[in-house]
């Protein structure tokens, strides 16, 4: 199963928008000399569409954790971080085709929901935690130890 682009940018752009900060207006009949600044939705609400979020973002940018930077600018916004990696993933689910034929790569994308399950079993952990070359092995493993389980059940 491939991902659905429009449901993925959608739930992106929502969270974008629950993340975006503005200056609150001031109580009526008060008025705040601050530079304080809000994200327009609920923490509630952002938390909940966070965990969707992370769940897109480490499909389509496994390594979104460590390679963007979670640093800048805390103290203003918590999200500074999911919020690049959502700006990134959107353009990779809008253009990812564009520039795949533009550089030259338009081999066919390989899903994991594709593979066999003794594939996918024995690779999941590791692919995920970013340790690529591992899974790989640890797939081919899996494969050979069920194919060599099977070959034995049958004799």
């Amino acid at each position: 199963m491939s991902i659905d682009i429009e449901w993925a940018r959608a739930e992106l752009a929502s969270f974008l928008k629950l993340t975006e900060l503005y200056s609150p207006p001031d109580p009526p009949g008060v008025v705040v000399f601050s530079s304080r600044l809000a994200n327009r939705g609920g923490g509630r609400e952002i938390v909940a569409s966070a965990q969707v979020v992370e769940q897109i973002l480490d499909r389509i940018l496994p390594r979104w954790r460590t390679e963007v930077p979670d640093d800048r600018n805390k103290s203003v916004n918590r999200w500074c971080q999911h919020r690049e990696a959502v700006q990134r993933a959107d353009a990779v689910l809008l253009r990812d085709a564009e520039v795949r034929e533009w550089l030259g790569d338009d081999s066919p994308q390989l899903s994991a929901a594709a593979m066999h399950r003794w594939v996918w079993d024995g690779a999941r952990a590791l692919w995920r935690s970013g340790h690529f070359r591992e899974a790989v092995t640890a797939a081919a493993r899996k494969v050979n130890a069920e194919t060599q389980n099977r070959s034995h059940a049958e004799t």
